[in-house]
């Protein structure tokens, strides 16, 4: 959000400082900030380790407390 309001600060400051003339003469203003920025679509995938059964069986004692299960939260990576 910071960064967001530091670009739309500077292209306030800045305002349309050039202009082109496309196909028929009309003008469309340009902002030179806004040249330089690349934007993409971005895509997030959820990363999950999750373990087989004979991977989370642990050897115990029958007086032991039963161990608890946690929910597993997914990491969210681009």
């Amino acid at each position: 959000v910071e960064i967001s309001q530091i670009l739309l600060h500077q292209c306030q400051q800045e305002g349309d400082e050039t202009a082109d003339v496309g196909p028929g003469g009309d003008y469309r203003a340009r902002n030179k900030l806004l040249e330089h920025l690349i934007t993409g679509d971005e895509t997030w995938l959820h990363l999950s380790t999750a373990e087989t059964k004979p991977e989370s069986v642990t050897w115990k004692r029958r007086s032991s407390p039963v161990t608890k299960k946690f929910k597993v939260q997914k990491s969210a990576t681009k």
